[in-house]
C-alpha cells in the first residue's frame, strides 16, 4: 500500500457505529468493506445488487 491515497467519507455517526458493530465479528473494517464494494462494482460494471424504485403496491401508491 505504498501509494494508497486516503479517502474521506461523511457518514451518519449512528449508521457507522451500527455497521461497525455488524462488521467486527466478521473481522472486517470500513476500509475492507469499501474495497470489497468497489471491487464488485468494477467486476459487475455497475452496482453488485439490484437497484429499484420499489414496489408501488407495497409502498401504498
Amino acid at each position: 500500500m505504498s501509494n494508497t491515497p486516503t479517502t474521506t467519507m461523511c457518514l451518519d455517526p449512528e449508521l457507522k457505529n451500527e455497521a461497525m458493530r455488524v462488521l467486527k465479528p466478521l473481522w472486517l473494517n470500513m476500509t475492507g468493506v469499501v474495497t470489497l464494494l468497489l471491487k464488485a462494482v468494477v467486476r459487475e460494471n455497475g452496482l453488485p445488487f439490484g437497484v429499484t424504485l420499489g414496489n408501488k403496491e407495497k409502498d401504498g401508491d
